[in-house]
């Protein structure tokens, strides 16, 4: 699993009961549970779960094909056969009922005066251009701007800025990384875009080219 998801926390346990346990105490959201287990079924946990966590997927693992039909029956998210290895999970885990949604760390508010906030907090970038360079990619709508398209709206074409365009890059790839917002950013060879499905966004980002006045 550390390798499937390494950003994630990952628990094992032994029993349902101690899985009861643990889950009372922290945010899982996805189980993978044995249906032959001592004590308590596969099945009579998985009613449980189900019941009492709305957002929760259980994944079935067992080694009996007739068993799939209990998991189709009682909503499990997915059913993995043993033995299974690493693409069996990863082929579960694009089925889940209630898919974790990757967090927005940063928002950007586009109506009124342009700010961008990293965790309800404003955000500020080490050189005063790198602030209105993002909201430039952020006017993109996700779409890439070339080197040459950034340096004609800032520099009105002059090729000797490139260096300074790279310095702002770097100043807001640091920015975001010290946020934990290293995916906002996407480079390609000569251009750059934002990933806007990170990003919570406010306002209407065609609006931005009036606010700053790119298209006078």
């Amino acid at each position: 699993m550390n390798r499937i998801a390494p950003s994630g926390s990952h628990y094992f346990v032994d029993s349902a009961e101690e899985g009861f346990a643990l889950i009372e105490k922290e945010n899982i959201r996805i189980i993978f549970l044995d249906i032959e287990m001592p004590n308590i079924s596969g099945d009579e946990a998985a009613k449980y779960l189900i019941a009492k966590y709305q957002n929760i997927d259980v994944i079935f693992i067992t080694g009996h094909m007739e068993y799939a039909m209990m998991g189709h029956r009682l909503h499990c998210s997915s059913f993995i056969t043993k033995p299974f290895d690493e693409d069996d999970i990863k082929e579960a885990l694009k089925w889940l009922r209630n898919p974790i949604k990757p967090e927005k760390v940063l928002k950007v508010r586009c109506s009124g005066h342009f700010a961008v906030f990293a965790n309800d907090q404003p955000l500020r970038f080490e050189r005063n251009l790198t602030r209105e360079l993002f909201a430039y990619l952020i006017y993109k709508n996700g779409a890439f701007a070339t080197n040459g398209e950034i340096i004609a709206v800032f520099w009105e074409g002059k090729i000797d800025k490139q260096p300074l365009l790279r310095k702002h890059i770097k100043d807001m790839r640091d920015s975001f990384s010290k946020v934990g917002a290293e995916n906002v950013l996407v480079k390609m060879k000569g251009s750059i875009g934002v990933n806007m499905s990170v990003i919570e966004l406010e306002g209407d980002p065609s609006m931005l080219a009036k606010q700053f006045g790119w298209l006078e």
